[in-house]
């Protein structure tokens, strides 16, 4: 968290762009779906079940894009919605969302959608704890969604959402060869 807010406050704050930000929230979803969810207890967390990673049956993937509990719902000054525990409007990209952004099945490449960057970055969502190690969500170099223990080895992505009334002012259709850009007059 320390790396994205610097780099809002770099790119963002001080570049005076802080109005075309919206507060919305990033979801850290850490509700249990096998053991206990503290200690040492081995515990496997949501995106875990739903990006179905120990079965290769694609079937079975079902992303979500809401957030199960309003504790893991972070975002700045919004505490109907979400916590109000940020200080800034810049999070991770979840595990949900990479696999419906074209990742398709845990460990599968894709060197062919706008996620695909050639290097390792974190997710915001947790897979599991062992007892002994923190695993994570990450998107591996060739694009797929994977675990990996936690440590500071991995990069990160910031991702911020913008205003609705600022995106419709955007050309292109977000692909790799049309990204979305201002219309600048």
């Amino acid at each position: 968290k320390t790396l994205v807010d610097s780099w809002y406050k770099t790119n963002i704050v001080d570049k005076n762009l802080g109005n075309k930000i919206s507060d919305t929230l990033f979801c850290n979803d850490r509700t249990t779906v096998e053991g206990l969810g503290y200690g040492k207890n081995r515990t496997s967390y949501g995106a875990t079940a739903r990006t179905n990673v120990w079965n290769t049956d694609p079937s079975k993937v079902k992303p979500i894009f809401t957030c199960p509990q309003k504790n893991d719902a972070f975002t700045v000054s919004d505490d109907e919605k979400g916590n109000g525990d940020l200080t800034y409007p810049v999070g991770l990209i979840t595990a949900d969302e990479v696999v419906a952004a074209g990742s398709g099945k845990f460990q599968t490449d894709n060197l062919n959608y706008y996620l695909y960057k050639g290097s390792t970055y974190w997710s915001f969502s947790p897979l599991n704890f062992s007892g002994m190690f923190s695993v994570a969500f990450c998107i591996h170099p060739s694009g797929f969604l994977f675990n990996n223990v936690v440590s500071n080895t991995s990069y990160v992505a910031p991702v911020i959402n913008l205003k609705a009334e600022y995106v419709k002012t955007f050309i292109g259709d977000g692909t790799i060869n049309n990204p979305y850009r201002e219309v600048i007059k």
